[in-house]
């Protein structure tokens, strides 16, 4: 095969896989996470700088780059999503030329694209509006830069020249642009430096020793300036759940996203998980039984084997020791190892001739299986339609708040059509941070003083992280009449309060509010409750209660409450347990002497009869420590 005819295979099979992923552009709103990047390609490069080192933890390239991108094809979700496209056509075509490098033949790169191409993992980063797909493009071809300046000037030991001095530059740009892009480059860092590293134990010199010791210390030097920049910050405060993640479920979780991308897959799915793990295990005897005696191929194999294990074991040992942050996605680098390990075993069976065909098919067809499933997204986060049915049904008179204040990027990406406030108004999530009564009221206030608000929205995602008593719909629904929503939003929720009274009336009851009862000896106080409906609700209907409580002395972690509800005839027709108030709010983080809101939204159940039906409460233990009592909340009608 002449050199011009993988060079042409290659174009069309990158224009095959180009057209296919065309054909699913997705057209589903842009989810939180996707949004703050969507935003901040509008903003001002002061906004940027200050978002990545004073705010949040995230490196700055893919902002500066996607905010240039921006400035030249616009910032609607198409064009957002187009530069993560390219960024994806631009990995696989690396994919191509490393499998090539690596495998000694066209062929491993091109099963190796085709095996990235056909994963959902891969599918997820080519449409989402983050980082990934870019990190992706700039591992890939690192790696190909790295290779080739290694195996010329380290192992063959050519003179250093020009294309050196070139190779080495590229290089730098390329790795520590993958340090600027996302936190875990260093992983992809850490495959590089772990296989140079072997190379020169085994065969050390000093010319490996030299060029080994010039990458060091351009990629330190590159990322010097960024480490003075966060000097003195704390980058994971609050951004995590205090804990650790066992091996098992993070290996499973990194496996799972690799297979099936950003989804929910059941407990009771096919194993296509362990179907695509099998194939990637046993691509390694493949090769190692088909070039056996081809020792220098080895070296290709061991880069793959490093580029697939390195980082899960890097990852697996940061969510147990270092921080319990875990996330699938943040296993991409070894996406790149997974598909050449895939390249390698495939091109391996070539010396099968024509039985290599319905083999390649069937495995390439074992890694596009998961998209056969068509499981549902983990993020069904519709927040354009949201803003937009807002925008659609906005009165003069209406205010937004948002739960909480991290959504400020969707509401400026969106374009919110009311004046807004977060509540809380932090705007990246802090774990450690939680929405008090007294600042709920006077937010609530000041956002109905500043803008004479007679409709108040709400849009919450994930508010229940620094809102869990939730304050926000708790205060509103006490002082406004809820309104229809005509549709869902997927896990983007929209209510609306026709006001009719001001927030001082909710602090007037609260603040009057005496103690009912008390877990024995000393534990968490019960202040009363009350049910909000007036008129008699439906069968089929849904009844809030408000319940209020006060930190004791004492926490304690198996105190729960069962709120049940009696109809006239005396017998037990609905009974929801819990820990008071909400099962991630424990009572150590109760602020002592401040009312504590525990609210329900319980189901009336249609075999309830019509008449008085009482709301009460069960106090208990699950260890036993006292004995159960109950207490009396409120009565409602049943019509």
């Amino acid at each position: 095969m002449t050199a011009r005819h993988p060079l042409w295979i290659s174009m069309l099979l990158l224009l095959f896989v180009v057209s296919g992923l065309m054909s699913v552009w997705p057209d589903r709103s842009l989810w939180y996470d996707e949004t703050v990047n969507a935003y901040f390609a509008e903003r001002s490069w002061g906004d940027i700088w200050e978002w990545t080192t004073q705010i949040d933890n995230q490196v700055p390239l893919h902002f500066v780059l996607l905010k240039l991108w921006a400035g030249m094809a616009g910032s609607s979700e198409f064009s957002l999503r187009a530069f993560s496209f390219w960024c994806g056509v631009l990995t696989l075509a690396g994919v191509i030329a490393l499998g090539r490098q690596i495998g000694g033949r066209i062929s491993v790169g091109w099963l190796a694209a085709l095996a990235l191409a056909l994963s959902q993992s891969f599918l997820y980063a080519a449409f989402e509006v983050r980082t990934y797909a870019l990190s992706l493009a700039l591992f890939v071809w690192s790696s190909v830069v790295l290779w080739e300046l290694w195996e010329q000037y380290a192992t063959n030991t050519k003179t250093f020249d020009r294309k050196f001095i070139w190779l080495m530059a590229v290089y730098l740009l390329l790795a520590v642009g993958m340090l600027y892009t996302h936190y875990t480059g260093f992983l992809s860092l850490a495959v590089h430096a772990v296989y140079l590293g072997g190379n020169t134990l085994i065969q050390p010199s000093r010319r490996r020793i030299t060029v080994l010791g010039l990458l060091g210390a351009g990629i330190a030097l590159g990322y010097l300036p960024w480490v003075l920049a966060l000097a003195g910050r704390d980058v994971r405060a609050g951004t995590a759940y205090a804990g650790q993640v066992e091996p098992d479920m993070a290996l499973e979780t990194y496996l799972e996203f690799y297979a099936h991308g950003q989804k929910i897959v059941p407990d009771n799915a096919p194993p296509y998980t362990w179907g695509i793990v099998i194939l990637v295990i046993a691509a390694i005897p493949l090769w190692i039984l088909a070039y056996r005696r081809n020792r220098p191929l080895w070296r290709g194999l061991c880069l793959a084997v490093l580029m697939t294990v390195l980082p899960l074991a890097g990852l697996v040992l940061m969510v147990y020791a270092v921080q319990g942050k875990l996330s699938g996605r943040h296993s991409w680098p070894a996406w790149i190892g997974a598909a050449l390990l895939i390249g390698l075993g495939l091109a391996a069976l070539a010396r099968l001739r024509w039985l290599r065909w319905p083999l390649w098919v069937a495995a390439l067809l074992i890694i596009w299986l998961p998209a056969s499933a068509h499981y549902p997204p983990i993020y069904d986060s519709q927040l354009r339609e949201a803003f937009d049915y807002i925008r659609a049904h906005a009165q003069p008179g209406d205010a937004l708040i948002l739960r909480d204040g991290t959504l400020f990027t969707a509401a400026g990406y969106y374009d919110s059509a009311v004046p807004w406030i977060g509540l809380p108004p932090d705007k990246l999530t802090d774990v450690n941070r939680f929405l008090r009564f007294h600042e709920a009221l006077d937010g609530v206030e000041g956002l109905i003083n500043r803008y004479e608000a007679k409709r108040i929205w709400i849009v919450s995602w994930q508010g229940h992280i620094m809102d869990p008593e939730d304050l926000v719909t708790g205060v509103l629904e006490y002082i406004g009449d809820p309104q229809p929503i005509e549709r869902p939003f997927g896990d983007v929720y929209v209510s609306l309060y026709a006001l009719h009274d001001r927030p001082r009336a909710l602090y007037e009851r609260v603040i009057d509010l005496q103690p009912v009862a008390q877990a024995p000896p000393h534990g968490p106080a019960y202040y009363g409750g009350y049910v909000l409906e007036q008129r008699p609700v439906p069968r089929g209907g849904v009844v809030r209660v408000q319940t209020w409580w006060k930190r004791g002395e004492t926490i304690m972690p198996n105190l729960r409450i069962s709120i049940r509800l009696y109809g006239s005839n005396g017998v037990m027709y609905l009974q929801q347990d819990q820990p008071p108030v909400a099962w991630s709010f424990g009572q150590e983080h109760w602020e002592p002497g401040i009312p504590i809101l525990s609210r329900f939204s319980l189901p009336v159940p249609y075999e309830i009869p019509p008449g008085p039906v009482e709301v009460q409460l069960v106090l208990y233990d699950m260890k036993g420590a006292f004995d159960p009592f109950p207490i009396p909340v409120d009565t409602f009608e049943v019509e």
